[in-house]
């Protein structure tokens, strides 16, 4: 199954829209690369990138909301900090034992993804466009 980008998630801000869409892309290819039985070292690598990737994007995200004050900051890095743990964990977890981390990883950073993209995320739109500021 694949783990596709849906235009419902789109923010309407464009690097985020962007870094979104590429988060996707890393989870997808690393549901394919396991289903196929890569090389670990490969899928570690695309591991690595994914949490280089979501580090990123945070930071993105995270200088937006400062910028614009957005009230909800505080709950929003709470998140971040949470996500980025549980994938340095997963990452450890999976250079530990490979074969049942493997298939854990893209399916919990699918559904993280959407439901943070939809409650998180879209919260934070919601309040730009209050002020017509996106």
């Amino acid at each position: 199954m694949e783990v596709a980008w849906n235009t419902r998630y789109d923010t309407g801000i464009q690097i985020i829209d962007e870094q979104h869409q590429e988060l996707f892309r890393i989870v997808d290819r690393l549901r394919r690369m396991i289903l196929e039985g890569a090389d670990r070292s490969h899928v570690e690598a695309l591991l690595e990138d994914l949490v280089a990737c979501s580090e990123r994007h945070f930071a993105t995200e995270e200088t937006y909301m400062g910028r614009f004050g957005y009230p909800d900051l505080t709950q929003h890095v709470s998140e971040h900090t949470s996500m980025l743990t549980s994938l340095h964990e997963l990452l450890v977890k999976f250079q530990e034992s490979h074969e049942a981390m493997a298939l854990m990883v893209p399916t919990f950073m699918e559904g993280w993804l959407k439901h943070h993209i939809s409650d998180g995320d879209f919260g934070f739109v919601t309040f730009l466009k209050a002020r017509n500021l996106a």
